[in-house]
């Protein structure tokens, strides 16, 4: 610590001196670790959080929600005497195509997701209220259902550990009675089943999978269920009672090829179904109680701020593990038309939040998915570029087997040909926040090279000497060349690749070729609304996806600190949402993302208003039509970007914060160059910032602290201050500065980060309460 800081009365008395020395010594501890900066009681906190029902849920938008990244479960009633118990497992599909048993190129229905089935909680009378909490800290149900004959209390968890649904109810008088039942359903795609996407012969080209057998071994009780082509689905489940109290486990299997799903559940509900619910509610807790405190956040909005922190445990429910993508559904599989992964834009938001997060392990599967399945992305594209290319089209399953064609084929019908590479950039922000220098160079690097090289196969250098794109698809919108959405994938993809190859320190012979692409690809299509679809295709009409804005958002490639660049960027995001008539959920978060990239917080939050407003569900889901996962994961993303942003070379503090959230406060949000950076703000001011290096990566940080900075825990000769609030820091892997605003350092002399108060709809649930008159404003 610099001396300047010592007090001058440190010459006085002894008792003085001691006195002195203490408090020296509690200051300097508690600038020396991330635990002595944020005070936070963690069940108390999340607690704050949680969803509640005083009203029955009648649906899957109502329902409460477990999981642990591959099965999940919903609770919800669906006849006067009958709470459903749903169960459903993330990678039951169709395997079709993979099995190489049937000619077919058909993903949808071929690869679909397929139900399972589920239980019914049947009470003796009829079910009249309830009183249930989705405890987020123990990711648990919990709660009583009341009948017109007694009540049931209730538990219910899908096991962190193992892939086991239990369900404990107990009955009160005049329910001792109830029951549990096992629904199961045919192995159909919901696609099929809801007669989309071609009609009745579309349905006639589907063969159905046998239907399900229903068997016993020993005292549990299985369905087996055997899939047309190849593969098998099992459910195991056994119900234990003692007086007034039945317990239900029950276990799903799936296993391509072959069929041992049937022994892998039956293993589970075996080992497991002789232990208590106090054991394995034990055993449960462990994970989740150290998952949340990876990161933190306090906001004055209460409505917000609890969304933000049930994003947090419904994608962890749904990736956790990393054994399976999430995909459209999660693991809570529903009477859908969207019954695999989505590659045009999906797959991307649901993974966009986690690493602002601090939680890589979770996003890091998305990447770990593609290096397993990179044989299959090669045959994704036509035989003459699988020797040193990849791709994906539009919709998959968890197998990623999804075929393109070629765009400059006459007969091919446009193509959205950038999913790949959008994934990608997910992944390459893995290695970015991480700096994992081994994952970049075996996994990332690899992959990201062939999904450029497929574009390399049909760009076209036109008479102006320019690179050109043919006819691809922007997805949803328009068939069209020079497609912005491809061109801002080429132009990312192409520097990331030189970079790369530089950090590496790779010869690669490729990097003369991604420059050539950089200096003469064409520009971004324009006109005087902005940046237009493609080439002759300028925005005309209402549109959900930002796709002819990636360059803006979520790539960040545009240099905003141009004043052109920047005003066009400006009128391109004005007049997208200018048309308000097909502007979907993740219309609004990704406009909020983008203004909060120009530093405005008042439209930043307010698109997130109007978001909740129209868009949100009671529990937080979402829907087009059919459910789909990603917008709310995507809606966190655009609140941590109200918070810090770290695009381009620079981490921003606080860069688009509305002027009525006057305090503040997160702790350990990770950014690119791999930093944990903690902050608080107060009467609309920054106090302080603390920022720990993870890896030693150069870093310079907009701080938003006006006027004078104090700087702690470092040497001053680490910290080059340029003016305005920016700071350069070098910082060696493992150490912590503290930056505050020089009056507050002075003031306060400690710096803790801590819940703000909620100032805004102070009382809100989400869940599903009858009684809302105390939630304001």
């Amino acid at each position: 610590m610099n001396r300047r800081f010592i007090p001058r009365s440190y010459q006085f008395g002894p008792y003085i001196q001691l006195f002195l020395i203490l408090m020296l010594s509690s200051f300097c501890h508690t600038l020396r670790g991330q635990v002595d900066v944020l005070r936070v009681n963690w069940p108390q906190f999340i607690a704050k959080q949680d969803l509640h029902w005083n009203e029955v849920p009648k649906e899957w938008k109502e329902a409460p929600f477990v999981g642990n990244g591959l099965m999940g479960s919903m609770l919800f009633q669906t006849a006067p005497n009958q709470l459903t118990i749903q169960i459903g497992r993330q990678d039951v599909q169709d395997h079709r195509m993979q099995s190489g048993k049937e000619a077919t190129d058909r993903v949808l229905p071929d690869q679909s997701r397929l139900p399972i089935g589920y239980f019914t909680l049947n009470t003796v009378g009829e079910i009249k209220a309830c009183d249930l909490r989705l405890n987020l800290w123990d990711a648990e149900i919990s709660g009583t259902l009341s009948t017109d004959r007694g009540e049931i209390d209730l538990t219910a968890l899908v096991h962190s550990d193992a892939n086991l649904l239990l369900v404990e109810a107990r009955a009160g008088q005049g329910e001792e009675a109830f029951t549990y039942e096992w629904h199961p359903e045919e192995a159909f795609c919901p696609r099929v089943k809801g007669k989309r996407a071609g009609g009745k012969s579309y349905m006639d080209a589907y063969s159905p999978s046998p239907l399900p057998i229903q068997e016993m071994s020993g005292d549990v009780n299985l369905t087996v269920q055997s899939l047309l082509s190849d593969g098998q689905t099992a459910t195991a489940w056994i119900v234990r009672e003692r007086a007034n109290t039945k317990t239900l486990y029950a276990s799903v299997g799936h296993s391509f090829p072959g069929a041992t799903a049937r022994d892998e559940a039956l293993a589970v509900v075996e080992a497991l179904s002789n232990k208590s619910l106090e054991e394995l509610q034990k055993t449960h807790r462990v994970w989740w109680h150290a998952f949340y405190p990876k990161s933190f956040v306090s906001l004055p909005d209460q409505r917000m701020q609890s969304f933000f922190w049930i994003q947090h445990y419904k994608m962890a429910c749904a990736t956790k593990g990393g054994s399976s993508l999430a995909d459209n559904q999660g693991p809570w599989l529903q009477p859908t038309g969207w019954p695999a992964l989505w590659w045009n834009l999906n797959v991307q938001l649901a993974y966009s939040h986690m690493l602002p997060a601090n939680h890589e392990a979770l996003s890091v599967g998305l990447l770990n998915t593609l290096v397993k399945h990179q044989d299959n992305l090669v045959k994704n594209v036509p035989e003459h570029m699988r020797a040193d290319s990849m791709a994906i089209n539009t919709v998959s399953g968890q197998d990623l087997l999804s075929p393109m064609g070629d765009p400059n084929d006459p007969k091919q019908k446009p193509l959205a040909t950038g999913n790949f590479t959008w994934a990608m950039h997910n992944c390459y922000m893995q290695y970015r926040y991480t700096m994992d220098e081994d994952m970049l160079r075996d996994k990332i690097y690899p992959l990201l090279t062939k999904a450029i090289n497929y574009y390399r196969h049909f760009m076209i250098e036109g008479e102006d000497g320019r690179i050109h794109l043919p006819i691809t698809n922007s997805p949803e919108y328009a068939n069209v060349g020079d497609c912005n959405y491809d061109l801002s994938l080429l132009q990312w993809g192409c520097q990331a690749l030189i970079d790369s190859a530089q950090t590496l320190g790779i010869d690669d012979p490729l990097v003369p070729v991604w420059q050539d692409i950089l200096e003469r690809l064409v520009d971004y299509p324009q006109n005087e609304t902005g940046y237009m679809i493609g080439a002759g295709k300028s925005y005309d009409d209402s549109h959900r996806h930002y796709s002819h804005l990636l360059m803006f958002y979520p790539l960040a490639i545009l240099d905003l600190d141009n004043p052109e660049i920047r005003a066009l960027a400006k009128q391109s995001l004005l007049h997208w949402q200018s048309k308000p008539e097909r502007l979907a959920g993740y219309s609004y978060t990704g406009s909020s993302s983008m203004f909060s990239l120009l530093g405005d917080g008042e439209m930043a939050e307010q698109r997130m208003q109007d978001f909740f407003a129209d868009k949100i569900l009671p529990n937080t889901f979402y829907a087009e039509g059919s459910p789909v996962i990603e917008t709310p994961p995507a809606a966190a993303r655009s609140i941590e970007d109200m918070l810090i942003q770290s695009w381009g070379d620079t981490i921003r503090v606080f860069p688009s914060i509305p002027l009525k959230w006057q305090e503040l406060a997160f702790a350990d949000l990770r950014t690119e160059g791999a930093f944990l950076v903690s902050a608080s703000r107060k009467g609309g001011k920054t106090s302080f910032i603390a920022i720990k290096s993870l890896a030693g990566a150069p870093c310079r940080i907009q701080t938003s602290i006006v006027g004078k900075l104090e700087v702690f825990g470092v040497d001053a000769g680490q910290v080059k201050q340029l003016g305005d609030g920016l700071v350069e820091l070098d910082l060696k892997k493992g150490e912590q500065v503290i930056l505050a605003n020089a009056s507050y350092a002075r003031k306060v002399g400690i710096h803790t980060i801590q819940e703000v108060p909620s100032e805004f709809y102070a009382d809100w649930k989400w869940g599903k309460l009858e009684d809302t008159s105390s939630v304001k404003k």
